[in-house]
């Protein structure tokens, strides 16, 4: 699987990783725990996604927190993630890279993407209330993030391609 993402930049990597280590901490699932894992947004997802060369468009400077998201992942589990607001600037740029970026998935697909930043997949939902405690006790979720870059990430080679 191949993906585009949007990565943050310090700060904003920082705080993500805060509220992984909280849920590490409180012993539940956690990208924290992976160890080579960065906080990003998927905005297309496929098997053959080429290396874009320009988009013709700007990097959004900066992504707006919705709230806590829930995905499917199973029966009795979820993905747990960091909802993201599709505001002007990144439905723009999410639209851009599609344009330029054949073969994407349909869930990646403008229209039908749900844009988030994952805290911890497969949680069962009997931990989703303990997973709620732990990050209400690190305080506020961040309610903005700043962007820092662009990459293309080939998951079959493990490759990652700054692109910003």
């Amino acid at each position: 699987m191949r993906s585009i993402e949007l990565v943050l930049d310090d700060d904003s990597d920082r705080e993500v990783r805060a509220v992984w280590n909280a849920l590490t901490e409180a012993d539940l699932p956690s990208l924290g725990r992976s160890g080579t894992n960065d906080p990003h947004v998927t905005l297309a997802a496929g098997e053959s996604l080429p290396v874009p060369e320009r988009f013709g468009v700007s990097l959004p400077a900066a992504l707006r927190i919705a709230g806590i998201l829930l995905f499917p992942a199973g029966p009795g589990r979820h993905v747990l993630g960091l909802g993201v607001v599709v505001d002007e600037p990144l439905a723009r740029f999410h639209q851009a890279v599609h344009h330029v970026s054949p073969g994407s998935l349909d869930p990646s697909a403008p229209g039908r993407w749900a844009p988030h930043v994952t805290l911890a997949r497969r949680i069962r939902d009997v931990d989703l209330p303990a997973a709620l405690r732990a990050l209400a006790a690190i305080g506020p979720l961040p309610q903005t993030l700043a962007v820092g870059g662009l990459r293309h990430w080939d998951g079959d080679a493990k490759v990652v391609t700054p692109l910003s």
